[in-house]
């Protein structure tokens, strides 16, 4: 009985040693998803782009404003290009 308890006893500790040890892996880590990513840069900078040039078709009527919307189109869309 006494060697019953003593087996019990050492079982129940490799069995919470190996439950506690994570292991976590570096070759099957969880890659992250594309659509869970944030949108990049790039993407966003298109986006502004696009809606300047909708934009400055809005203001046609407006020469000042539309100038203004032009100007910053040019430099957060065609200059960058340039610098770079």
């Amino acid at each position: 009985m006494k060697q019953l308890t003593v087996l019990s006893l050492l079982l129940l500790g490799a069995v919470a040693e190996t439950m506690a040890e994570k292991g976590d892996s570096i070759m099957f880590a969880p890659k992250e998803h594309p659509f869970t990513q944030a949108p990049q840069a790039e993407e966003e900078q298109a986006e502004r782009c696009a809606r300047l040039a909708t934009e400055i078709e809005a203001l046609k009527g407006k020469p000042q404003r539309r100038h203004a919307a032009l100007e910053r189109y040019r430099l957060s869309c065609t200059e960058k290009d340039r610098l770079e």
